[in-house]
């Protein structure tokens, strides 16, 4: 499987972060989009410095990371570099902070676990329960990155910050495909240097 990799964003709204050169499935049931804070020290200081992720559903109830990205960078850039990568229709999209991809993906459907009927009507009773498992699952991983970037909270810098969030979705993405973690200091040495967002 590829390693995150960085590129930066066309108009330099910031930097997005992705399997770059993983190509994704051309059809997605699913995105679900949830955003993660993590706290970095700045002088005496701890902000916090907020990314997106966001978890694929496509057919035979698979799912698969589909990248990160800082939260600076605009939902049309993000939408345009899932696009690059394959994915031509996804069929409907969860996104906790207001994230909009209808101007790459018109025919997506907004979804929630408790979406509101005329959009639950749009699926039949089995997508409806798998789009719900879907939700479960990304709410899983939600709170197990959170608990993890907790423990290690707060980073020195962006950097270390974004290198730790890479090595922790990586291992996300691992366990969704039956495969064992990386260690950290194994997943540093095999994967290119991060840097902070613009």
């Amino acid at each position: 499987m590829d390693r995150f990799s960085e590129t930066r964003d066309g108009d330099g709204a910031g930097i997005v972060y992705g399997w770059r050169g993983k190509s994704l499935c051309c059809r997605y049931v699913l995105a679900e989009f949830k955003t993660l804070a993590l706290p970095v020290r700045r002088g005496d200081v701890v902000e916090h410095s907020r990314w997106r992720w966001a978890l694929g559903l496509f057919k035979g109830d698979q799912y698969e990371l589909l990248g990160a990205w800082s939260a600076q960078v605009p939902a049309l850039s993000v939408a345009h570099e899932l696009h690059d990568r394959g994915i031509e229709h996804i069929k409907a999209i969860s996104a906790d902070g207001g994230l909009d991809c209808t101007s790459t993906y018109p025919d997506a459907v907004t979804w929630s676990a408790c979406s509101d009927p005329d959009a639950a009507n749009t699926f039949g009773p089995r997508r409806r329960a798998a789009l719900q498992s879907a939700t479960a699952t990304a709410e899983r991983l939600q709170a197990s990155l959170t608990r993890t970037i907790k423990r290690q909270a707060p980073f020195a810098d962006e950097g270390a910050a974004v290198a730790f969030l890479m090595h922790a979705l990586e291992n996300a993405d691992r366990q969704l495909h039956g495969l064992p973690k990386l260690r950290f200091k194994t997943a540093q040495r095999r994967s290119p240097a991060v840097g902070a967002p613009a």
